[in-house]
C-alpha cells in the first residue's frame, strides 16, 4: 500500500491532486463520524440522571473523557484537512 501511494505521489501533479483529494474526502468521512460520536456523547451527558440510583460519578467522568477525546480528535482532523486543502 505504501509503495502504491509513493508511486502515485511521485507522479504528475494531476495525479497528486487526485490522491490528495481522496485523502481529504476520507479525512472528512472520519471527521463526520467523530462529530456524530461527539453529538451522541453530548446527548448522554445532557440526559445524565443524577437522581437515579444507578448513576455514578465514574460513569459521568468516563463520558466526559470520551467527549474530550472526540474534541481533540476533531481538532486534529480539521487542522489536517485545512492544511491539505491549503497545500493543494
Amino acid at each position: 500500500m505504501q509503495k502504491l501511494f509513493q508511486f502515485l505521489l511521485s507522479s504528475s501533479r494531476k495525479r497528486k491532486i487526485v490522491v490528495i483529494g481522496a485523502a481529504i474526502w476520507l479525512l472528512r468521512q472520519v471527521c463526520d463520524a467523530e462529530k456524530d460520536e461527539l453529538y451522541r456523547i453530548t446527548d448522554k451527558l445532557d440526559e445524565f440522571d443524577w437522581e437515579s440510583e444507578s448513576a455514578s460519578r465514574q460513569d459521568y467522568i468516563t463520558l466526559e473523557e470520551k467527549y474530550s477525546s472526540c474534541e481533540f480528535t476533531l481538532g486534529f482532523l480539521e487542522s489536517a484537512i485545512e492544511d491539505l486543502e491549503f497545500a493543494y
